[in-house]
């Protein structure tokens, strides 16, 4: 082949370039491809990681609610089992108000509630499981519970001094005109007081508080 018949170099080498260019697009589709897998697989792990969390953390919130239920149901049950020495003292004050004289019952009231799930309601990641009404509940309670653990604390170190006063002298808590002398008038104050306490905390857990944490849990 003489000098004249030899191509170009610069023709020999675009076609070397085209030849390259189509080679390299040519892989573009199945890398395009292979991308696309490699962001759907791992956009499908995040969600999936998402999924795993939500599905814990609702784990989480279904045992917070029923740790609530059981905590409140045994209020409840407390209160029931309580509520036998409250008749007594009720009972005694229906009759100081007829004007009569009763024996103060010998019955202190007893207060063991420990409230630990009820308190750890208010921890931030509890807290934030609850919806309004429950958490309007649980304000409502707290205080209700912890002003009757009170008054009951005070009852019954106030009942021991007037119970050893009676059993010296039936009498001693009255007047002339059968009336309670002034030195026991916390008597049927303080009862009337924890008997109204108990009412408004059952019923708050049993029209309320309950019946909102079971929505919450089936939700």
């Amino acid at each position: 082949m003489t000098d004249l018949e030899k191509p170009a170099p610069s023709k020999l080498n675009l076609e070397q370039f085209m030849s390259k260019l189509r080679t390299a697009t040519s892989h573009i589709p199945r890398l395009f491809v292979e991308l696309s897998v490699v962001f759907i697989g791992v956009y499908l792990a995040f969600l999936l990681t998402d999924y795993q969390e939500e599905l814990e953390k609702r784990d989480i919130r279904i045992k917070f609610y029923e740790s609530l239920i059981v905590e409140l149901s045994s209020v409840v049950k407390h209160l029931d089992e309580e509520s036998g020495n409250m008749l007594w003292h009720l009972s005694a004050v229906e009759e100081i108000v007829k004007g009569n004289r009763p024996k103060i019952p010998a019955r202190p009231l007893h207060y063991s509630i420990p409230g630990l799930v009820l308190s750890a309601a208010f921890d931030s990641r509890n807290f934030e499981s609850l919806n309004t009404d429950t958490i309007n509940n649980i304000v409502i309670l707290t205080p209700a519970m912890e002003s009757l653990k009170r008054k009951i604390d005070t009852f019954n170190d106030l009942l021991v001094s007037l119970l050893a006063a009676q059993q010296s002298n039936e009498n001693c808590c009255y007047n002339a005109r059968s009336q309670l002398l002034d030195d026991y008038a916390w008597y049927p104050k303080l009862v009337v007081e924890m008997h109204e306490l108990d009412l408004q905390i059952r019923r708050t857990i049993i029209e309320s508080a309950i019946p909102d944490l079971q929505k919450l849990k089936e939700s």
